[in-house]
């Protein structure tokens, strides 16, 4: 079962869609989904009904700009799309189905940076980020789309951030469980990446989906990613 809904942050509303398992209970764990950059949420519905199949009431959701159409993408800031992120939080933590302690979130690429950085703001149990990107802290507020378009495109290649970069100092104090899966063959988000990502948080778990592009074009590594995701939350929910 799920519902079509709408979620307000500053004065807009986000366009979102709510999965409830088979069986609810009185409260229940779930799971945010933050899409990644240029994506929207259509893409997380079968990971979102995957994980509902466990007991999770999942949501996932557009982040501003991410309609479809992306008329309005060039005007949104990474601050723009954590707001967004954390207005979604708090929607689905405030369900009364909802047990807060029991909240997780799936994130990729630029979603699984908003991700690290919501980890720092709100209580979280889980954390699967996968092909996870990684800005400098300066132009926060600047249009992501100027930062990574007056950008080469080694943008990520050529990463190398400082010690209180906001996502890994969310890693690094996160105290729930986290899970960083990677694309072999990534052309976006190069091995270094991921690296930051694990050194910043001891005993992460890792998995590789072999001769994936970042994208996961193929149903086969779009099919290995859900089975990653199910096997990796049945072992620690």
């Amino acid at each position: 079962m799920h519902k079509k809904l709408f979620i307000k942050v500053d004065n807009q509303k986000l366009k979102g869609t709510i999965f409830y398992p088979k069986k609810i209970k009185n409260k229940n764990p779930a799971i945010l989904f933050i899409h990644g950059w240029t994506s929207n949420e259509t893409g997380y519905v079968p990971r979102a009904k995957a994980l509902c199949s466990l007991g999770f009431i999942c949501l996932t959701f557009n982040l501003r700009g991410h309609n479809g159409e992306q008329k309005d993408l060039d005007k949104f800031s990474r601050r723009d799309h954590l707001e967004d992120s954390l207005a979604a939080y708090n929607f689905l933590s405030s369900l009364r189905e909802i047990d807060k302690n029991q909240i997780g979130v799936v994130g990729a690429s630029y979603g699984a940076y908003l991700a690290s950085i919501l980890s720092s703001k709100k209580k979280l149990k889980w954390l699967a980020l996968r092909a996870p990107a990684l800005f400098k802290n300066k132009e926060f507020d600047m249009p992501t789309q100027e930062v990574v378009s007056k950008r080469e495109e080694d943008f990520f290649q050529e990463m190398i951030p400082k010690k209180n970069n906001f996502a890994l100092k969310g890693i690094k104090n996160f105290k729930g469980k986290l899970l960083l899966i990677e694309s072999e063959n990534d052309e976006i988000i190069p091995n270094k990446i991921i690296k930051y990502y694990l050194n910043s948080k001891k005993n992460a778990s890792h998995s590789i989906i072999r001769k994936a592009d970042h994208a996961l074009l193929k149903d086969k590594w779009r099919r290995e990613f859900i089975e990653i995701l199910v096997k990796w939350f049945k072992e620690r929910s």
